[in-house]
Formats: C-alpha cells, sequence, structure tokens
C-alpha cells in the first residue's frame, strides 16, 4: 500500500495494512508530505521560498499580522511568542485588516512539491496553523482574551468570524490551485492547560464550535480531511471535536488526557495521530517505557481497521529528549503496528 492508502485507510477505518507513520523530520521516513501556507511576497524577505518548507518570524521581526516575535532559537524551528498586543482595545479592530488569504506568494512551489508527493504516494497535508483562538490571544493579547470571552463575548465572537473567513480563504486557494491533490487541511489551535479547558466548555460551544464547522465543512467540501491539533487536557471538548468532524486528532501528550479515558470516548470514531507522551516518557529515554506506551496506543486507540498515526516531536531540546528516543519510539511503532499480523 501507499503512503496515501495507509493514511486513509487509518482515517476511514477500511483496513489498511499497519498504522500510518509520520517521522519525517527526524528519521526521514513515513506516510505525509506536509506543506505549509506562506507569508505573502510583499511580507517577505527576497529569496526563494517553497510551501515545503515552514517560514516564522525570526527574533525581533514582525509577521504579517502586526505581531512581534521573540525567539531564542536563531534556525526558525521554535515558534518563540508573541511580545507586543496589536489589538489593545476593540476600538483598534475597527481600523484592523486581515491578512488576504489568496494573497500573492502563499503557495510558492505548490506545484512541485504535489509532484513530487503524488510520484512518492504520499499523503499530502497543507498546514495553516493558529486557527482562531491561537491567533486571537497572538493579537488581543491572552489574559485579554480570556476576559472577552466573558465580558464582550460579542466583539470576540465578531473576530473569530473574521479569523475563520481567513482560514476559509486559505483553503479555497488551495483546492483551486491544487485542483484535489491536497488531502487534508491541517490546523492548530492548543486549548488545554494540565487539568482542563482554558475556558469553559459552555463558551467553547456558543463562540467558537460554529466557526470551527464554517472551516471544516469548508475543507470537507473541498475534499479535504481535517486534522486538528490541541494540546493539553481536552477531553471536555473531545466529542465535540468528533462532531465537527474533525478527522485527524493530533495529541503529543497521551498521558495526560489519559489513553484509557480517551480510548473508552474516541476509539474507532477518530483517527488518533499521536506521539508518545512528551511530557512524562519521552523525556525519560527509558526505552522500555516508550516501548509499553507505543503498545499500549495501538491496543487502546486503534482498532484492527485503523485508526492511528505514530507521530514525531520535532523540537527536541525544547522537551529534554533525544534522537535516539524518538528514533526507538518509531521503532517500536513499527513493530507492534501491523495489523495483518
Amino acid at each position: 500500500m501507499t503512503g496515501y492508502e495507509i493514511i486513509k485507510g487509518n482515517i476511514n477505518f477500511t483496513g489498511p495494512d499497519r498504522i500510518g507513520l509520520r517521522f519525517d523530520r527526524i528519521a526521514g521516513k513515513g506516510d505525509v508530505c506536509r506543506i505549509f501556507v506562506l507569508p505573502p511576497k510583499d511580507k517577505r524577505p527576497k529569496g526563494r521560498y517553497s510551501v515545503s518548507k515552514k517560514v516564522r518570524p525570526a527574533n525581533g521581526e514582525y509577521d504579517e499580522w502586526g505581531c512581534l516575535w521573540e525567539s531564542d532559537d536563531a534556525t526558525g524551528s521554535d515558534m518563540g511568542q508573541v511580545t507586543n498586543i496589536p489589538i489593545e482595545e476593540w476600538e483598534d479592530m475597527e481600523d484592523y485588516v486581515i491578512p488576504d488569504p489568496k494573497a500573492e506568494g502563499r503557495f510558492d512551489g505548490l506545484e512541485e512539491a504535489l509532484d513530487k508527493a503524488e510520484e512518492a504516494g504520499l499523503y499530502v497535508q497543507l498546514n495553516s496553523p493558529q486557527c482562531i483562538f491561537e491567533r486571537m490571544h497572538f493579537l488581543r493579547g491572552f489574559e485579554n482574551t480570556l476576559m472577552d470571552c466573558l465580558i464582550e463575548p460579542e466583539e470576540i465572537e465578531a473576530m473569530a468570524v473574521k479569523l475563520a473567513d481567513y482560514q476559509i480563504g486559505i483553503i479555497e486557494e488551495a483546492y483551486r490551485l491544487g485542483k484535489g491533490r491536497i488531502h487534508c487541511y491541517d490546523t492548530t489551535d492548543d486549548w488545554g492547560t494540565q487539568n482542563n479547558l482554558m475556558i469553559s466548555p459552555n463558551v467553547f460551544r456558543e463562540i467558537f464550535k460554529p466557526q470551527y464547522k464554517r472551516i471544516f465543512d469548508k475543507a470537507h467540501e473541498c475534499g479535504m480531511d481535517i486534522r486538528f491539533h490541541t494540546d493539553g487536557k481536552i477531553n471536555d471538548i473531545l466529542e465535540d471535536l468528533i462532531e465537527l468532524g474533525v478527522d485527524i486528532i493530533n495529541i503529543h501528550q497521551p498521558r495526560l488526557v489519559g489513553i484509557d479515558e480517551v480510548s473508552e470516548i474516541a476509539k474507532g470514531r477518530i483517527c488518533f495521530e499521536a506521539a508518545i507522551d512528551i511530557q512524562a516518557t519521552l523525556p525519560t529515554g527509558d526505552k522500555a517505557l516508550i516501548e509499553q506506551e507505543a503498545k499500549e496506543l495501538i491496543e487502546k486507540w486503534a482498532t484492527p481497521k485503523g485508526g492511528l498515526i505514530g507521530v514525531e516531536y520535532g523540537y527536541l531540546d525544547a522537551i529534554g529528549t533525544t534522537r535516539e528516543s524518538m528514533l526507538y519510539a518509531l521503532e517500536c511503532f513499527e513493530k507492534y503496528g501491523n495489523f495483518k499480523q
């Protein structure tokens, strides 16, 4: 089976040969080709850019949204953090211009990237990060955003609509240019702390869920699956994400969300893209623990007909782990992830 067939089989529970794999950064191996939405041509330094490589603002640079970024990582692999508040008062929103999702340059190098992926038989994911909530608190400030969800819900909702419109524009342009060869819309919003959601589930459902539905419906209408990354204890909205039509959920902390608890909620209903826990397991470097967790994820999150993609975590220094441990995780996923045994 091709990588594309393996991933689609796991998403649709149609009996692929094995679990899916995505270890392209660490091992140069896997079933997935990831491509990335670029800054527009007039908002980046001169040079050759391609959707095959993610572009992030360097330390001290503003992005196209007006956010000033700080990062200790000169390579650009670490996202860093926003240090200003572009929309300090809601009155500032009246003059704020959301970037154009269809601006020239966003998909430079797309044709070449898709040709290579197609030749290799890979499943193509288009990464358009910071979907709604993350982009919102980058613009408004984190504390302001949390407070506004309670005291200025109408303003927050109006902003969420505009941010959803941006993502819908990205999907429409990707569909137009990709001509059906982009298989997945891939986006992110971290919703969890170590213990719970950052906002109440009811606020999530009232303000954010309708906008996710608009975005995800558009992606499905364009023939794309939905991959959604969210960190933290997100158990209270897992059912909502399934209802919204998320096809793949990326989880880096399976011990935090609870392998058994999540299995009871969602096994066989959504495809998990799971890493060996980046907090509790990988940093230990203990091969016995890594192997045990890989086996447990396959037993409890996959079904005999699919439902799991084993995934790397690319920021090794940030979690205090080694390339050796990540490669061993891959080895364990390969060892136990064969459905045809």
